[in-house]
């Protein structure tokens, strides 16, 4: 653990790298308004903790604090831009500024961002045109904010330098532990955290990303189709009588760390896919047969949306042949009338009741 000024560190490095599944376009930092508010540039700004990871001597890879860098890289560029065809001084300066802390060399970045958000960070600092929607970007929206502060405040580059230098962060060096789920935890509170993104990293390191992308592939129609599966699907496996949405990749690493006990890496995510297919079914009555067709048809017209956790269940054990047509089909009819009860009385009548009667009726046949 150590304090030091957030300037100086972003001098002292060849390369940061960011996490594949972190995010900084959200959360962005204004360092003129939290600097100005000192009208002396007196006082020394702590802006918490940056957890990284030294890779080499010059190089590392940011856990948390992507933001407050990105931010920084910004004001930087600004600065650069403002002052552009001024004075030989400031020429000067700024060339000292994109070689100390925003280039390694002359063409290379020191700043490498996931790659959704790597192309706009890179048109900005290089100066390239961007789109329209990349103009909605957070990053921009702040460097356009950077811009307009300097010019109507009319700051000068040497006293924006001399706030720069009273900025300070703490570095924690974070080599013993995952990064991925230092990151979880200490950004799972947050309402942008990717969970999916982060299951996608967790499952390449597992060696299975290939089958998990299978199932994405799926559910590109509607990517929040894919979520509401996974929702479902643990709902089922662990019982839950609520589901944390926000917290999707610590139910997904709990279950497939418990299924490894017993099976296979890839013969849990062929039972996955195997769920995921029939799920899609249920969502989009993707099924030839008429009388199982029809039912979900009745079932989603009868807001039978909080049913499907069980209807998967019972969908898995008829696919796999544990359950007869016949008997899918009366279950699914029967989920129906109790829907139909449920909107007719107004009422939020406890299905966990018909559940017990539709278990039994299972076991009976």
């Amino acid at each position: 653990m150590e304090v030091v000024n957030l300037l100086k560190f972003l001098n002292s490095v060849h390369d940061l790298y960011a996490l594949e599944y972190a995010r900084c376009d959200r959360e962005l930092v204004n360092f003129l308004d939290i600097m100005t508010e000192d009208e002396y540039f007196t006082r020394t700004i702590d802006l918490g903790i940056v957890y990284i990871h030294q890779k080499t001597l010059d190089q590392y890879t940011i856990i948390d604090g992507l933001s407050r860098i990105v931010s920084l890289s910004l004001l930087l560029h600004a600065i650069c831009e403002c002052y552009k065809k001024t004075t030989s001084q400031n020429a000067k300066a700024i060339k000292t500024i994109r070689s100390k802390y925003l280039f390694s060399n002359k063409t290379k970045l020191k700043l490498h961002l996931p790659e959704k958000e790597a192309s706009v960070y890179e048109k900005i600092i290089n100066g390239e045109r961007l789109s329209g929607r990349e103009k909605t970007s957070q990053m921009f929206v702040l460097l356009h904010n950077f811009w307009t502060q300097i010019k109507e405040e009319k700051l000068q580059a040497s006293n924006i330098f001399k706030m720069l230098q009273k900025i300070n962060v703490t570095l924690v060096d974070c080599d013993d532990v995952s990064k991925r789920d230092l990151y979880y935890t200490l950004n799972k509170d947050k309402r942008e955290i990717d969970q999916i993104i982060l299951i996608d990293n967790f499952l390449k390191e597992n060696g299975v990303l290939d089958i998990w992308n299978e199932i994405k592939e799926s559910y590109t129609v509607e990517k929040n189709d894919m979520t509401l599966f996974l929702r479902d699907f643990f709902l089922t496996k662990f019982n839950y009588k609520k589901f944390k949405q926000d917290r999707l990749y610590e139910s997904f690493v709990n279950y497939f760390e418990t299924m490894m006990q017993y099976i296979s890496e890839d013969t849990i995510m062929k039972n996955l896919k195997r769920s995921a297919m029939l799920y899609f079914n249920i969502l989009n009555v993707n099924v030839k047969n008429d009388d199982i067709r029809k039912a979900f048809i009745n079932i989603k017209r009868h807001a039978g949306e909080d049913t499907f956790p069980y209807i998967l269940t019972v969908y898995e054990d008829f696919y796999t042949g544990n359950i007869s047509e016949n008997t899918f089909i009366e279950i699914l009819n029967t989920i129906d009338e109790y829907l139909i009860n449920r909107q007719n009385s107004g009422k939020n009548i406890d299905f966990n009741e018909l559940v017990q009667y539709l278990n039994a009726l299972i076991s009976y046949k």
